[in-house]
C-alpha cells in the first residue's frame, strides 16, 4: 500500500509540475487594435463602425475594444480632412490618420489614447503607416514626431514613413518590455515637435495589454513570442514546495 501511495504521489506531482509549465510559458497575450469594428464619433455628432471599406473624416474620437482615440484640435471648427479613420489609403485596410496643425491640411495638436473604464495599461507596439512632411508623398526624415505617456513626455520621435501603407517601410515599433515609461499608463499620445516638418500621420493595429501590470513590467510582446510570466515564478515556487514533499515522503 505504502507503494502505491508513493507512486500515485509521485505522478500526481508530474501532473502538477507539467501543468505549471505549461501555464508558465504561454504566449504573452496583448490587445490589437486593428481600426475596423470600432465606434466612430464624428464633431459633428455622426456616429458609425469602420468595416475595412467606409472611411470617416472630422473624427473627435474612436472607440475599439475598450480603448479610445481622441483627436485634440486648436480650432473649435476644425476642418473635415483633419482626422480621419477608415479605409484611407483604399486597400481594403483600416487606419487612423490625421492632419498636424500649421501644415495646411489640418489642425490636429494631439492623438491621446486611453481606456474607457479609466484603468491603466500598457503599451506593446504599433505600426506607422504615415508620417510624413509631403502631403501624399515622400517622407523627408525631419518628421519629429513625440511619442508621450502619463509618465513622461517626448519619450521618442516616431519613425518617418512615405504617405500610405506599403509605400514606404510601414515601420513596426516594438516597446521594449524593460521601459517602465510605457507599464502602468493611464494614456499615451502623440505630438507634433516644434521643429518638426511632418504634415500628416498615420498609423495602424496597436499592440495594447489589458489590464496594467501591478509589478510594473510589460508582459505583451507584438510579435507573440512565448516570453516568461508571472506564472513562471509561480512554477517555480510550487516545483520546489513538490520536491521536497517528494523527499520527505
Amino acid at each position: 500500500m505504502k507503494k502505491f501511495l508513493l507512486s500515485c504521489n509521485v505522478q500526481i506531482n508530474s501532473i502538477i509540475i507539467a501543468l505549471l509549465m505549461a501555464m508558465a510559458f504561454q504566449p504573452a497575450v496583448a490587445t490589437q487594435i486593428e481600426f475596423t469594428g470600432g465606434s466612430v464619433l464624428q464633431n459633428d455628432g455622426g456616429v458609425g463602425v469602420t468595416n475595412n471599406s467606409n472611411v470617416f473624416q472630422n473624427v473627435a474620437s474612436y472607440t475599439e475594444q475598450g480603448f479610445k482615440f481622441e483627436f485634440l484640435f486648436d480650432s473649435a471648427a476644425p476642418s473635415a480632412f483633419a482626422s480621419i479613420i477608415g479605409d484611407y489609403y483604399s486597400t481594403g485596410n483600416d487606419v487612423v490618420h490625421w492632419h498636424w496643425t500649421g501644415g495646411g491640411f489640418g489642425e490636429v495638436t494631439e492623438v491621446r489614447v486611453s481606456k474607457v473604464d479609466g484603468t491603466t495599461f500598457d503599451l506593446g507596439g504599433f505600426r506607422v503607416s504615415t508620417n510624413t512632411s509631403s502631403g501624399g508623398g515622400f517622407s523627408s526624415g525631419t518628421e519629429l514626431v513625440s511619442i508621450n505617456t502619463s509618465k513622461a513626455s517626448s519619450i521618442f520621435n516616431v519613425d518617418s514613413d512615405n504617405w500610405g501603407l506599403g509605400s514606404g517601410p510601414d515601420p513596426l515599433i516594438s516597446i521594449n518590455p524593460s521601459n517602465s515609461l510605457f507599464d502602468d499608463i493611464a494614456w499615451f499620445s502623440f505630438t507634433n515637435d516644434q521643429n518638426s516638418t511632418a504634415v500628416g500621420m498615420g498609423l495602424d493595429n496597436f499592440f495594447l495589454d489589458e489590464p496594467g501590470d501591478p509589478n510594473g513590467t510589460d508582459p505583451t510582446n507584438p510579435t507573440n513570442i512565448p516570453e516568461p510570466t508571472s506564472f513562471a515564478l509561480l512554477f517555480l515556487g510550487l516545483a520546489g514546495l513538490v520536491f521536497a514533499r517528494r523527499k520527505i515522503t
